[in-house]
């Protein structure tokens, strides 16, 4: 009677453990900062003695709530999509999971961006009396963009206007030379690296004019906020918003001559909200703008919203979608909401009409309005 109870129960493995000898095996994980993208760290090692493992802890001096890992004992799957960063007392399994000698322990970590983590992962294990465990194994930190530069950073604005204020409406001609254009814009509080390029100078600097002039409120954000805006590898794009550093990226290779025929022809087949050319400055300023309207916190919780950013999944209902994608534009489905708000700002700020929908998504999540909007 006593061994139908015990047999197959309770007392028996995995519940019970067969191995008598406490040990705990650690690795540590130092991820290096590089360009602002996410990334997945993984991390593959075996004991070198046979072992029974029970739990396991973590630790990381990461806050970013969007960061999350994943482990794998022998094949088996038993942490998925973690998002708790702190289990350093241990995550316990409830049974004990036997590895032999040399089977695979696998672990991923997923950032949601380009700052600097450390890592430590400690294994629970049970082992034979006088056996000596050693963790081995290989971390793939991946191979990601160096960071950008380090640039001033938020509070008061690093680099001020020349007289303390700005004087509107702001005075505008091509430039002739690029470091003429960064003078210009420094004297507005705008601090410009145009890499040389006299076009690329011009392209942003007629944009800043169209926003200091016409948009009420964007020069008490550029007195609020650093602003910079600096011409670069654009990592694939036409640019991209950088906000840890309050960066605006415009790629080194766009097209600046041919800006306008290119914008049209993306507005014409649905792809981009507005056939501006100087669409592609005013969409990233717009992420600038949304960042520190909505605040950095609100901001990096509607950044979290999509699950896989620029992929297939998002929380629109089809419906949605395709209304967004009929009524503004498709690339503003994309990374929902973070995409919207600066192709809404663009068609805002560019004379494009704005839906009545699209217009309360833009309300709802935090768009910046310029007065009398």
């Amino acid at each position: 009677m006593i061994e139908r109870i015990i047999a197959g129960g309770r007392l028996d493995p995995p519940y019970w453990p067969t191995k008598t000898y406490p040990c705990f095996v650690g690795r540590e994980i130092q991820i290096p900062r590089t360009a602002d993208v996410s990334r997945v760290i993984t991390d593959r090692f075996r004991l070198t003695e046979s072992a029974e493992v029970y739990a396991v802890s973590f630790k990381t001096d990461s806050t970013d709530f969007r960061d999350y890992w994943n482990l794998t004992v022998s094949g088996r799957e038993v942490a998925r999509n973690i998002h708790c960063l702190n289990y350093e007392e241990g995550l316990y399994f409830q049974v004990v999971l036997p590895v032999q000698a040399g089977q695979e322990i696998y672990f991923e970590f997923h950032t949601a961006d380009g700052a600097a983590r450390n890592i430590g992962i400690m294994l629970h294990l049970l082992s034979d009396p006088g056996v000596y465990l050693e963790l081995v194994g290989t971390t793939d930190l991946g191979n990601y963009p160096d960071p950008p530069p380090e640039l001033p950073g938020s509070g008061q604005p690093a680099y001020p206007p020349a007289n303390g204020s700005i004087s509107l409406p702001v005075a505008w001609s091509p430039f002739e030379t690029a470091s003429a254009a960064e003078a210009w814009a420094s004297a507005l509080g705008v601090h410009c690296n145009f890499a040389g390029k006299t076009d690329a100078a011009n392209y942003v600097t007629e944009a800043l004019a169209l926003l200091f002039n016409t948009c009420g409120g964007f020069a008490d954000m550029v007195m609020r906020y650093p602003l910079n805006i600096n011409i670069k590898d654009g990592q694939g794009a036409n640019g991209y918003f950088n906000p840890p550093t309050n960066e605006v990226v415009v790629s080194r290779t766009y097209p600046f001559q041919n800006a306008g025929t290119i914008a049209q022809a993306e507005y014409e087949t649905g792809q981009k909200s507005s056939p501006h050319q100087l669409r592609t400055v005013i969409h990233e300023i717009g992420h600038w703008l949304h960042f520190h309207h909505a605040g950095e916190s609100m901001f990096y919780q509607y950044s979290a919203l999509d699950p896989d950013n620029y992929g297939s999944q998002t929380i629109l209902s089809n419906a949605d979608a395709a209304y967004i994608s009929n009524h503004l534009c498709n690339y503003a489905t994309k990374w929902f909401p973070i995409e919207l708000i600066p192709e809404t700002f663009t068609a805002k700020m560019t004379g494009v009409p704005v839906d009545s929908k699209i217009w309360e998504w833009y309300e709802q999540y935090g768009g910046f309005q310029c007065s009398g909007w």
